[in-house]
This record gives C-alpha cells, structure tokens and sequence, in this order.
C-alpha cells in the first residue's frame, strides 16, 4: 500500500524549514487547501509596501528569507504581489508568517523571501517591493 510520506503537500508559506510546522517534505494534497471558486472584496484593497525590517547581506544570486514590518492578513484574504515600487538589487518572491496559519485564521507576515541580483545589503527600511491584501467579501 501507499505509505503516508508519499502523497506531496503545497505548504503556503515562506518558511524552508518544513519540519517547524510538522511536515517532513512536500505532500499532493491537504485538506482545506482544495481548489475552490473565491470572493474576494476589490473594492477593499489595500497596498502595503514590503520593508526590511533589519540589515541583510547578500551575494548575487542569493536568496534568502529575512523580516519584514509586518503586514496584517484577514481571514479568507488574498496576497497578490504588485511589480510596480521594487528594489533595484533583486525580487521579491513571497510573504509570509514564520509560523504556519491556515488562510481562514488572521494571519499577520513577517517574513520575505528575496534573491539579490548583486552582492548588495538589504538595509533595515528598505523597500523590497509591494503587495495588495484583498480581503474576503
């Protein structure tokens, strides 16, 4: 039979260290993650920049996940990334909370993941890009 370490989980979160939140590896399915048709309020969005929250250094081509100001998340809400208002040294890949929430709970994120174009800093206040919250109609 199928051993229960064989099925994939998509864990929505920017924390690397999966064994934190008692998974052991990717996984294909959890419950409360399926598919599903949303309503979101646009009339409610609002944009928070992403700023570091303390000094990072990285070379180029390093990703990393460092601490941003946090950014409240409703329950149900949606996180989109926006590519206007970025740092010029690399990309913004995601937000997120050191500690897994499932999306129905108020989450708040406090974490980025970011890849350095260069070997630069990331200086605490910087801007390191933008985000809308949408949140559940």
């Amino acid at each position: 039979g199928e051993s229960g370490l064989t099925k994939k989980i998509y864990v929505i979160s920017c924390n690397p260290n999966l064994a934190e939140i008692g998974m052991d590896r990717m996984r294909k399915s959890m419950k409360g993650l399926e598919a599903r048709k949303l309503s979101l309020d646009w009339s409610q969005v609002h944009l928070h920049p992403v700023v570091a929250a303390k000094r990072e250094n990285f070379e180029a081509g390093e990703i990393k996940v460092i601490p941003i100001e946090p950014i409240d998340i409703p329950p149900g809400g949606m996180v989109f990334q926006s590519f206007y208002g970025v740092n010029g040294m690399g990309h913004l890949s995601c937000v997120g909370c050191q500690k897994f929430h499932h999306h129905s709970k108020e989450r708040t994120a406090d974490v980025a993941m970011f890849q350095a174009r260069i070997r630069a800093p990331v200086m605490e206040g910087d801007l390191l890009g933008q985000v809308l919250v949408v949140p559940k109609s």
